[in-house]
């Protein structure tokens, strides 16, 4: 198979990806970088023979850099996802679970797999106390660790091993704040990020830029469908992680 076809297999999933999930979830800005990709790699597999010697090293060039730093990415994700710093088996650590969208009164699906996750852990880890963060958002009636808070307590979970971070906007101050709410209550610094495998590294580098160094990673039940185009998106936050801290 020739590199023109290739390039036009590889460009047509991408779009045909962008597509779907445009249609099953909405546009954002990972599904919208797939889009783009898709038509960048058909139209240089179209005009590839056009840009001579040159220009075709240096396409070459950049998609192996971009291939790169995209392998390199993945790697170091995949990583922050299963890192373990203390023995599974611990009881005394501290669960916060990192806010999202919620529909009114109720926890969107990425926020319910989160949940769904750190109950598992809780029960699991009867002397574990959770914290639930998160602010509330444009067009959200409530605040999502009130909504969180229920949600647990509603399946099953005590209320006294609830607190709640209720001011949080991103998750810099999903943890900044949470931190704060830990320290206020002495609890345990051996803390558990609970949420999507896609966002761990972000979270980890955010904590440890804020002295947290005793760190173990939950993660929820992400759709494999979804992996790819929020991969994409935690790119782009790790670059505002590390300028910003945010």
């Amino acid at each position: 198979m020739n590199r023109k076809r290739i390039l036009i297999i590889l460009g047509g999933l991408c779009l045909g990806y962008a597509c779907l999930t445009w249609i099953t979830v909405s546009l954002q800005f990972g599904n919208a970088f797939f889009l783009i990709l898709g038509m960048m790699l058909i139209g240089e597999a179209l005009i590839h023979e056009k840009l001579g010697k040159r220009g075709q090293r240096r396409v070459n060039c950049l998609g192996l850099i971009g291939s790169g730093m995209a392998l390199i990415l993945i790697v170091l994700m995949i990583s922050a996802a299963h890192v373990r710093f203390f023995s599974a088996d611990d009881q005394g650590s501290t669960v916060i679970v990192l806010g999202a969208k919620i529909n009114e009164d109720r926890p969107s699906l990425i926020l319910q797999r989160r949940l769904q996750a750190a109950l598992t852990y809780a029960q699991e880890h009867p002397e574990s106390q959770i914290i639930v963060t998160g602010g509330q958002g444009e067009g959200e009636t409530y605040t999502e660790s009130a909504v969180m808070k229920k949600w647990l307590t509603d399946n099953g979970l005590e209320a006294e091993r609830i607190l709640e971070e209720n001011q949080a906007r991103n998750t810099g101050e999903n943890l900044k704040y949470s931190l704060k709410v830990l320290r206020q209550n002495e609890l345990s610094e051996k803390v558990v990020i609970v949420t999507d495998s896609f966002h761990q590294l972000r979270a980890s580098i955010l904590a440890k830029q804020l002295g947290i160094e005793q760190i173990e990673a939950v993660n929820s039940d992400t759709p494999p469908s979804l992996i790819p185009m929020y991969t994409v998106r935690e790119w782009f936050g790790l670059v505002k992680a590390l300028v910003l801290q945010r």
